[in-house]
C-alpha cells in the first residue's frame, strides 16, 4: 500500500533546498499530492519555511483545501492556491509558491518573462500574470485565501507549468516535488538572466518553440542532487549514487 513518507521527505528537503537557492523567503510554500490518497494534499502548517520538518506536515482535501486534522496546528492560509490547482489539474502533483525577488518585477511591467536560458525550456513562450484585482471584489489584500481567488488562478494557469502572480511571485507545478522544486530554481535564475541582459540591450534574444523542451527530456536528478549537496555532509555526500544521473537519449551511441 502506497504511503507518503516519500513525498513528505522530499517536501522538507525542498524547503530547505529552495530557502538555500534563496528563492522561498519568510513566506513561501511548496505542497505535493497525496500518493496515498491523490484526493489529499500534503502542506505544511503555517511556519517560516527554513524549519519545516516532517512533523509539521498536514494532509488536505482537495476538495475543500480543509485540514483533515490540524492537531491544532495554525494551518496556511493560501493552501486555497494549492487545492484548487490540484483540482483542475491531474497532472500536477507538486506546486511551489515563491516570491521570488527576480521574478516579481516582471509581474509589475509590460516586459513578459521569457525562457532565455536553456534550463528554462519547460517554461512557455509568454508566462501568464495573474491579477487579483479581477476577482478580489470587495475583499482585501493579495493572498489567495478562498476558493475563488485559488480558483481564478488556477484558470490564468491553465496548462502551464508557471505562472506569476502581480506583485506577489509566481506559481511553479510538477509532477513530483523534485521536478516543481528545480523548476522554481530555474525560474528564479531564469529571471535573473533575463533582467540582466535587458540592462545591456532591450531587444535580446528569447527561445523559440523549437528550444524548449519536454519535462521528461530534463534531468531532474542532477540539479536535485546538485542543490541537495550544498546541504550535506562530506561523509553523506561521498555516498551519493552517482549511476542515476544521465537520461537514456543521450546515453545511446550515435
Amino acid at each position: 500500500m502506497a504511503d507518503d513518507s516519500e513525498p513528505i521527505a522530499d517536501l522538507v528537503l525542498a524547503y530547505k533546498i529552495l530557502v538555500n537557492e534563496a528563492v522561498l523567503d519568510s513566506f513561501g510554500h511548496i505542497s505535493s499530492r497525496s500518493v496515498a490518497n491523490p484526493e489529499h494534499f500534503l502542506l505544511p502548517r503555517a511556519m517560516p519555511p527554513s524549519l519545516v520538518e516532517a512533523d509539521d506536515v498536514l494532509e488536505f482535501s482537495v476538495a475543500t483545501s480543509q485540514p483533515l486534522d490540524p492537531r491544532g496546528r495554525r494551518v496556511n492560509g493560501e493552501r486555497y492556491l494549492h487545492g484548487e490547482i490540484y483540482k483542475v489539474r491531474p497532472d500536477v502533483n507538486a506546486i511551489v509558491h515563491s516570491h521570488s525577488q527576480a521574478v516579481i518585477p516582471f509581474s509589475l511591467t509590460g516586459v513578459a518573462l521569457r525562457p532565455v536560458i536553456v534550463q528554462a525550456g519547460f517554461m512557455p513562450l509568454r508566462v501568464p500574470n495573474f491579477e487579483i484585482r479581477d476577482v478580489r471584489g470587495n475583499g482585501r489584500g493579495m493572498q489567495i485565501t478562498d476558493k475563488e481567488r485559488g480558483a481564478a488562478l488556477a484558470k490564468t494557469l491553465a496548462d502551464s507549468p508557471l505562472a506569476l502572480l502581480r506583485g506577489h511571485g509566481d506559481v511553479v507545478v510538477g509532477s513530483s516535488v523534485k521536478q516543481a522544486a528545480v523548476f522554481a530554481a530555474y525560474t528564479d535564475i531564469n529571471a535573473r538572466m533575463q533582467a540582466q541582459a535587458l540592462q545591456i540591450d532591450r531587444n535580446i534574444v528569447v527561445m523559440d518553440a523549437p528550444e524548449l523542451f519536454e519535462p521528461y527530456e530534463f534531468d531532474i536528478n542532477r540539479p536535485w542532487e546538485n542543490f541537495r549537496q550544498k546541504l550535506i555532509s562530506d561523509t553523506a555526500r561521498a555516498r551519493i549514487d552517482r549511476a542515476q544521473f544521465g537520461l537514456d537519449h543521450t546515453q545511446k551511441p550515435a
